[in-house]
């Protein structure tokens, strides 16, 4: 919104009025405020100052994706120490094309408290003790993974499977994991197609429940367990 010019203020309110037909039927909605990491820290600061004067408690979040090896880490510690002070929750995508490092340098510069993508944790056993220590929620996205060569990089190889996903071993290793489709239109999935992989994964039905509860414990606005009698 912000690159084209528009008013994203104006246009957030335009999006919670049209919420409000699902919201009333029992439907709960809360935004995260999503910079672009390539646009640089100035271009992140702003949407932090808009998601400020937005002024909304539907805004719970601010995170960052985009190219993760353009601008480093510390660039946006700024950034991030804003969104804290408005009482923002922190996440960050890294480790999806890039090493290790970068999800350990999103944990330890700016304290994000959830990762997007996060797979090559795989390199790195003591950063996954410490995710999985810390409970810091893997956002993992297998279809996204295999089509954008995601994957394949991290596994060193020219292509990778739906099966060779680790999401398996970083979920036994005791780290939070939930399941997400990344961007459901531009790789044509959906939440039931990404449960569907994660079955050919081997997972058992325990363990794709626990994803499921896992996406309802680490929300940000929220908490529903469901294990316990609604």
């Amino acid at each position: 919104m912000l690159l084209r010019k528009q008013r994203p203020e104006q246009n957030f309110e335009a999006i919670l009025r049209a919420a409000e037909p699902f919201e009333s039927r029992g439907l709960k909605l809360f935004w995260i405020f999503d910079a672009v990491r390539q646009f640089g820290p100035d271009a992140a600061e702003q949407v932090v100052n808009t998601a400020r004067n937005a002024a909304s408690k539907k805004i719970v979040a601010f995170g960052i994706g985009g190219d993760e090896l353009s601008i480093p880490t510390a660039a946006f510690r700024s950034v991030y120490d804003s969104a804290a002070a408005l009482g923002l929750h922190r996440l960050m995508h890294a480790g999806e094309i890039g090493g290790p490092q970068k999800i350990r340098e999103a944990i330890e510069l700016l304290g994000v408290e959830r990762i997007g993508h996060g797979i090559a944790a795989i390199h790195d056993p003591a950063l996954m003790d410490l995710l999985a220590d810390r409970r810091i929620p893997l956002e993992l996205c297998p279809g996204s993974n295999i089509l954008t060569g995601a994957l394949a990089r991290q596994l060193s190889q020219p292509a990778a499977s739906i099966e060779s996903h680790p999401l398996p071993q970083l979920l036994r290793h005791g780290i939070p994991v939930t399941l997400s489709t990344d961007d459901p239109t531009m790789f044509h999935t959906d939440l039931a197609t990404e449960y569907r992989n994660a079955h050919r994964m081997g997972l058992s039905e325990s363990e794709l429940a626990s994803l499921l509860q896992a996406s309802f414990t680490h929300a940000f606005g929220f908490n529903l367990d469901l294990n316990r009698p609604q």
